[in-house]
């Protein structure tokens, strides 16, 4: 009757063995899964009822039994059932035995275990309950006052002592043990091996939680650590942060303060150049409206000058070529005698700046300037023929290389040129008055304006103008060094016959120059262009050596002949260009040839000689000493003309007065007045002096 039973209740024991079995081995799992998983186990796990080693449903000491509690839940507990083979071998045991082993299991579960964590309950294997069905029934009694559980740490003694018990009933009986037994004992024994195995195994997952713990432990600490330090450094950057904003609202305050001002600045600056702007445009409105009167005057005044023009050209046809008793071609100012004798103090000799043949000429102050009054000192016929013929010659001329007629003195038969402050080109030859030599490029661009003014005169019409005394002493010199010629009192128009091809003018009375005059002249008595060539060769020859003109041809074309014109070079003007020298002295021996005919022509051939030289480029030549201030010793920029007749720079000069110098810094003699002239001519020929320097 009781077989049955006790089948199904060790079945069900059986079962439920395995069942914590897998629940342990599932927590193994889990256990070594990483921290999260644990905290995860631990905590999420559905709450299930602890179970440890029970007997079959109904004892009153198994943990399915219904009038049983649950055991109090237990920390990370682990029960582990024993292996199947318990079940086997209750099923095997007589009635009286398995009610024994219920009872004494029954009243080992009955005892609280006590709370420990990881703590692990044990039932006796299968073995031990199929030997306790063949003891007899005081040693069933005595192995049911033995505890069938304990903890970890005592399991060795728990199972140790279970043997012990076994033996203790064979020797009790003292009856030999069934062969039954014996297999008993050896599956005891089997079973024992695998429950220390296990325990052993339940033991290195304990240590492997406790060690999974200790790192999650250690790991949580230093997260916490971690983010306390974040914490820290992230404050730390706030307050960082903080700082670096309100320094950048300050200076973005200060800034936008300062374009404000700015702002404000500008818009007044606006304000002001709108102002400005609108004022200049009515100046030019007004400008534009005075432009158009101008315009319209000057309109007027050109309609006016061409009906004079013509008006002078009929009344010029209509009379015919005047003298100077009638008609002259220019109007020339009137000076009474008065008025030169104050200019000249009385023709005092310390105004004589030059003389001549014919006259006198005087450094005068005349009507606020500084002019050359010339004095003609013959008297009677010649004289007054002298005087008419050089009014009516520069009156009906004017060039750049002529000298300037300003007005005349018949009463004191004297005439007024306009002064140049160099004086002539003998004396800058002779260096007089402690004068620097002139360069050998100033002395080519005398003698092309010398070419020039002779070619001016010849080519005049209706007739031609021999100038009949051309030298060094009336080539007169103005403040630019620009040559004009002067003194035409022996010049002569020349004629063109019909038996005749070359203008000529016949005289009985031979004037001139010894050395300059033309032997042809001298010979025949007949003045043509061709003799101011002759004077013209002779001047270039004293230009290049500064000798004398007495047998200068003959003396300058030995010394080309023997290769030795470089030893009479005058160097004092520089080093002289080899090829300019050797072609200048050929030039003015052709113009100095006896035959008038084998003379060059000045228009066509010596001008573009003397042209070539003047445009050579040339790096190492110096500044024109004129073109030097003699107070500052540099180029002048602004040449201004002193009361002295010397030139300075503007800026130099205009210091000097201020400071009270009443002085010339050259002549040491007192300012007339402190009036300073522009010279425009000067400053033109230094602008083109150093464009020409310009590579």
């Amino acid at each position: 009757m009781h077989r049955p039973n006790h089948t199904a209740r060790s079945s069900i024991f059986a079962k439920r063995l395995l069942l914590a079995l897998g629940e342990a081995t599932q927590l193994c799992a889990k256990v070594e899964s990483p921290r999260s998983s644990c905290a995860s186990t631990i905590s999420d796990q559905p709450e299930l009822t602890p179970r440890s080693l029970s007997l079959p449903p109904g004892h009153p000491g198994l943990l399915g039994s219904t009038g049983q509690q649950p055991l109090p839940r237990r920390s990370n507990s682990v029960s582990y059932p024993l292996s199947g083979m318990i079940a086997d071998s209750v099923e095997n045991m007589s009635p009286a035995r398995r009610q024994s082993i219920d009872s004494l299991l029954g009243s080992t579960e009955q005892k609280a275990l006590p709370r420990r964590s990881n703590s692990v309950s044990y039932s006796l294997s299968g073995s031990i309950a199929g030997s306790v069905e063949i003891m007899s029934p005081a040693r069933r009694q005595s192995i049911d006052m033995t505890p069938t559980g304990s903890s970890p740490s005592s399991s060795q003694q728990s199972t140790g002592g279970s043997s012990l018990g076994l033996r203790d009933l064979d020797s009790m009986d003292g009856s030999p043990v069934p062969v039954s037994v014996a297999s008993s004992e050896e599956e005891h024994q089997h079973s024992t091996v695998e429950i220390r195995e296990m325990f052993e195994q339940l033991h290195r997952v304990r240590n492997q939680l406790e060690r999974s713990k200790k790192e999650a432990s250690e790991g949580r600490q230093k997260a916490e650590k971690n983010l306390f330090e974040s914490s820290m450094m992230f404050k730390a950057r706030e307050s960082s942060l903080c700082k670096e904003k309100k320094e950048v609202e300050e200076r973005l305050t200060r800034e936008k303060a300062d374009l404000e001002k700015e702002h404000f600045h500008v818009c007044n600056e606006l304000q002001k150049v709108n102002e400005q702007r609108a004022e200049l445009e009515s100046k030019l409105l007004q400008t534009n409206a005075l432009m158009e009167e101008l315009q319209q005057l000057q309109a007027e005044l050109q309609r006016e000058k061409d009906h004079a023009v013509k008006e002078a050209e009929e009344m010029r046809q209509t009379n015919g070529n005047s003298v100077f008793g009638s008609t002259s071609a220019v109007a020339l100012t009137e000076f009474s005698y008065t008025e030169i004798e104050e200019a000249t103090d009385n023709f005092d000799d310390s105004k004589k700046i030059g003389s001549g043949g014919c006259g006198t000429v005087y450094k005068g102050f005349l009507r606020h300037t500084t002019v050359a009054i010339k004095k003609f000192n013959r008297e009677g016929t010649t004289g007054d023929k002298e005087f008419n013929d050089e009014v009516e010659t520069l009156s009906r001329m004017r060039h750049p290389n002529l000298v300037t007629l300003i007005g005349v003195c018949r009463e004191a038969k004297a005439l007024v040129f306009e002064f140049l402050s160099n004086g002539s080109l003998e004396d800058c030859l002779q260096c007089e008055h402690q004068r620097e030599p002139l360069s050998w490029r100033m002395r080519i661009k005398i003698a092309a304006d010398i070419c020039t003014g002779l070619i001016f005169l010849h080519s005049n019409k209706p007739k031609g103008i021999a100038h009949g005394d051309l030298k060094p002493d009336n080539v007169l010199l103005d403040t630019s060094f620009v040559c004009k010629l002067a003194d035409f009192g022996i010049s002569r128009p020349l004629d063109l016959t019909n038996t005749t091809v070359t203008p000529y003018h016949r005289t009985n009375q031979i004037k001139g120059t010894m050395g300059y005059m033309d032997p042809g002249y001298i010979a025949s008595g007949e003045i043509t262009a061709q003799y101011d060539v002759y004077s013209f060769g002779v001047v270039l020859m004293r230009l290049l050596t500064g000798k004398n003109p007495l047998g200068l041809p003959n003396e300058v074309e030995a010394a080309l002949s023997n290769d030795m014109l470089q030893d009479i070079i005058d160097t004092s003007g520089g080093e002289w260009p080899p090829e300019y020298t050797e072609e200048l002295a050929r030039l003015a021996l052709r113009c100095c040839r006896y035959e008038r005919k084998e003379r060059p022509n000045l228009a066509n051939e010596a001008w573009g000689i003397l042209q070539a030289m003047m445009n050579c480029p040339d790096d190492k030549c110096k500044p024109p000493t004129f073109f030097i201030c003699p107070m500052t010793q540099e180029i002048m920029r602004d040449p201004h003309i002193a009361a002295d007749g010397f030139t300075y720079e503007g800026e130099a000069i205009k210091d000097w007065l201020q400071r009270g110098h009443k002085m010339s810094p050259m002549t040491y003699l007192s300012f007339t007045h402190h009036e300073l002239m522009p010279n425009n001519a000067l400053r033109f020929a230094i602008q083109e002096w150093q464009m020409q320097q310009q590579p």
